[in-house]
């Protein structure tokens, strides 16, 4: 069962994909867009002083669907906000996550395993990293 906090939070996190979008947010295609994967970058922030800027993406995986293999160049934040996703890093075991959860990607390490784990529903969640400017968040080898 969700705890209040998180359903909370996952309402925010809805009102800011929905405002995201209504202010016209660019959609951009992932790795495979053959696969029906879709990354829209919902922020993009300069950080002042610095080559970097923050980013949050919103990305949809349709049912089945699977990232390939590839690698992140800095730690990210993820947030499910739909559906169930399942994620595995180097030679570590695959874990589930559910709608309301968040993990971690890791910098550098071999995301082995990204995966939409449910054939019937989309996966739905947030991205938030921060790269330097014009810096790719996925590399795919």
């Amino acid at each position: 069962m969700l705890s209040f906090s998180k359903v909370r939070l996952a309402v925010a996190a809805a009102a800011v994909v929905i405002t995201c979008a209504a202010a016209g947010a660019r959609a951009e295609t992932a790795p495979d867009p053959a696969a029906g994967i879709t990354r829209t970058m919902l922020q993009r922030y300069a950080i002042p002083g610095s080559d970097q800027e923050m980013r949050m993406d919103l990305i949809v995986f349709p049912p089945g669907a699977a990232s390939p293999l590839h690698h992140h160049p800095v730690a990210g934040l993820n947030y499910i906000l739909e559906g169930t996703a399942e994620s595995a890093y180097g030679d570590e075991q695959p874990r589930l996550y559910h709608a309301g959860e968040s993990l971690q990607d890791r910098a550098t390490v071999p995301h082995t395993l990204f995966r939409n784990a449910d054939q019937h529903a989309v996966l739905r969640f947030l991205i938030f990293y921060t790269v330097k400017v014009g810096q790719p968040y996925l590399v795919v080898p």
